[in-house]
């Protein structure tokens, strides 16, 4: 009979690469100067945020749509978890929710601002930390983090509540616990960067790509170090567990309700496949990309080479690594359109994780340039102020925007963008969902009384505060809502459509209403945007009414 040898922990762990169990020699903590950084950009985005949104009327809608959430699921008769949805990415959503506690802080607009700024605040402190490690000097840390956080493309979405800051702060954070535990060797900061990576990957699905990159760097960078199979295999299970068990777990969510454990890739906000979106030639991509890099994320095109030489020339891995994700970033728009899943090709904002992904690539090559770090960092200074009236100018005129032209007007003239259209035509502004709201909250109390599509009338029932006394496609899901819109007479009061075709599934079956034409909905009040009518309790669909019923039909 033969006995196991005993092997003990000095020698199981000889052939480990990296450090397990004690911490290793790192940068000092400072959580002082971490909370600082946050509260600077937390208080000046939304400051600032405040004055372009409620002053100046640079908004965006899907920030109302999801803020209009957020209220449904505290304010909604009865309240419901279940308002988040699945058109968007459901953190997108229940990471903004606890703002619309107070009524008053959404329908006054300031929480629009916040929605972005906390995490555009968060991302700046990441920035500083991966520059602490990076032995940055404290003023040219701070120069580079005021030079980042004015540029144009930063400022637009870190104040106006969009959503791309909510998902890349998690990614940057992930990426900075990457750059952390290629310094120190500690295992512990892998799990905390897949800590971070799962919970962007349900507020953006776009950060699903960097996430699979970022795992095959983790086993190729041990590799190369010399660890052995076990190591390998279980730093990047222990990575990617997370990621891979909300994304399934969110599939079995989309499978349950939706009967399809794929909506949230082919029928998400995010990531929607296209029926309608225009033919684009290789060589149309190409340009497109070329021009997304030149005029949003100049930066880039230093950083890119410049990486990837250090990777091959200077045994660099880690360098290598960022020029992967890099690289990615800058193609996986072209490659969303090529593969049409996506609505929206090549829209600017897309070059803002360029953008940030550069800005690492850089603070890389500073730690990696060793006593040349504060040239490096004096360079990356010099380049993001150069790009600020460089990327100003280019969204006034850049084909594929969204707020981009209205913002950089509102920001250079200083006068309001109310009334005003984007580059591809929509209007921007507020005015007509406040003059709605507030009538509805002057004239309106029961609960449940005005029967909308929520999926278009958003912004109205919002800026009211008050989601309860909607009938919307949330309160009994869309059956019942149905089937009450087929036949609203006794159930509601009042009916709020939209005056265009824009989807809105009560302008499609009453397009004479919405148009203030039909003699048995009589307009309430009215604006640009949407009309309010008035559901008598005789009311039929089919143009007769209660009264006829009983009489055989009046002569």
């Amino acid at each position: 009979m033969t006995t196991a040898p005993i092997i003990h922990t000095k020698d199981r762990r000889a052939g480990v690469v990296q450090l397990v169990g004690r911490r290793p020699d790192d940068v000092p903590k400072r959580r002082w100067e971490s909370l600082l950084v946050f509260l600077l950009f937390a208080v000046g985005y939304s400051w600032f945020g405040y004055w372009v949104v409620v002053d100046l009327h640079v908004v965006g809608f899907e920030t109302l749509d999801r803020l209009n959430r957020g209220l449904m699921v505290w304010h909604n008769d009865p309240a419901k978890l279940s308002a988040i949805g699945f058109d968007y990415p459901p953190l997108s959503t229940l990471l903004i929710a606890p703002l619309a506690i107070w009524r008053s802080f959404v329908t006054s607009m300031a929480a629009v601002p916040v929605a972005s700024a906390i995490f555009a605040a968060i991302t700046m402190v990441a920035f500083n930390t991966m520059m602490r490690r990076a032995l940055v000097a404290g003023p040219l840390r701070y120069a580079a983090l005021l030079a980042l956080g004015a540029n144009p493309l930063v400022l637009l979405y870190a104040t106006t509540g969009a959503r791309p800051f909510i998902w890349i702060a998690f990614v940057v954070t992930g990426l900075g616990s990457l750059f952390a535990w290629y310094i120190t060797a500690d295992v512990r900061w892998v799990m905390l960067a897949g800590l971070s990576y799962s919970v962007a990957a349900l507020a953006g699905y776009s950060s699903l790509t960097l996430f699979v990159l970022s795992a095959i760097m983790v086993g190729a960078i041990l590799a190369r170090l010399g660890a052995d199979g076990t190591e390998v295999e279980g730093t990047v299970v222990g990575f990617s567990a997370p990621t891979i068990y909300v994304v399934a777990l969110w599939a079995v969510f989309n499978f349950i309700l939706l009967y399809n454990p794929f909506a949230w890739i082919t029928s998400s906000s995010d990531s929607a496949a296209s029926g309608g979106l225009q033919m684009f030639s290789a060589v149309d991509l190409m340009r497109a990309t070329g021009e997304l890099v030149l005029y949003g994320a100049p930066l880039a095109i230093i950083v890119l080479p410049m990486l990837v030489f250090s990777g091959f020339a200077r045994g660099n891995p880690f360098a290598l690594w960022l020029g992967v994700l890099l690289g990615a970033s800058i193609l996986t728009p072209a490659l969303a359109v090529a593969l049409r899943l996506t609505d929206s090709p090549m829209l600017m904002r897309n070059a803002l994780p360029i953008l940030l992904i550069s800005v690492i690539g850089a603070i890389w090559l500073a730690r990696s340039a060793e006593e040349g770090s504060s040239l490096v960092a004096g360079i990356l200074i010099v380049a993001l102020l150069v790009s600020i009236p460089w990327t100003l100018n280019a969204m006034k005129t850049y084909r594929y925007q969204n707020l981009e032209a209205p913002f950089a007007a509102a920001i250079t003239t200083g006068e309001s963008q109310e009334g005003a259209e984007t580059l591809n035509g929509d209007q921007v502004g507020i005015v007509s969902e406040q003059a709605m709201a507030n009538y509805i909250d002057n004239n309106v109390t029961a609960n449940n009384s005005i029967l909308t599509d929520n999926a278009q009338t958003y912004a109205v029932m919002m800026l009211t505060g008050r989601p309860e006394i909607f009938y919307d496609r949330v309160d009994k899901s869309d059956g019942p809502w149905k089937e009450t819109a087929r036949d609203p007479a006794g159930a509601v009061n009042y009916m709020l459509l939209s005056t265009a075709d824009n989807g809105d599934l009560l302008t499609k079956l009453y397009p004479d209403a919405a148009n203030g034409t039909d003699p048995q909905l009589q307009v309430v009040y009215k604006t640009p945007r949407y009309v309010l009518v008035n559901v008598p309790a005789g009311y039929s669909p089919d143009g007769t009414t209660t009264t006829d019923v009983q009489t055989g039909g009046g002569s």
